[in-house]
């Protein structure tokens, strides 16, 4: 879905900025499993603690307590939903928005708005 989403956003900018657009594509999946690794897996899939009442998960950060092949695929599976929702917006804002501030935006998506979503 990445590779697509490239191919999509680099034809429908100018050629001076295909470069720049392909760089955060890479980066949203590299960015985005980063994210979804440490924090958004928990917060959407983290067993809660059954005495506390709690809005998201709050056990299971950094894939802790997850072991068995079927959780890393699961994992897998969501991580590369999380990536790709945020290289959607990659083409909106191609030619329109600082570096530093779609990577930004890009680790906060994968990390907690997709998650808890």
């Amino acid at each position: 879905m990445q590779a697509g989403f490239a191919m999509l956003c680099a034809g429908s900018i100018r050629a001076k900025n295909v470069k720049n657009i392909m760089l955060k594509n890479i980066l949203d999946a590299c960015g985005g499993a980063v994210g979804f690794w440490t924090i958004g897996y928990a917060f959407a899939y983290g067993n809660a603690d059954s005495s506390k009442i709690t809005f998201i998960g709050n056990i299971d950060f950094v894939l802790e307590n997850i072991h068995d092949g079927a959780s890393l695929i699961g994992w897998f599976f969501q991580f590369a939903f999380a990536a790709t929702a945020a290289t959607i917006v990659a083409g909106t804002v191609a030619e329109r928005c600082k570096f530093e501030a779609y990577i930004c935006y890009s680790l906060m998506l994968t990390g907690f708005v997709y998650p808890v979503v």
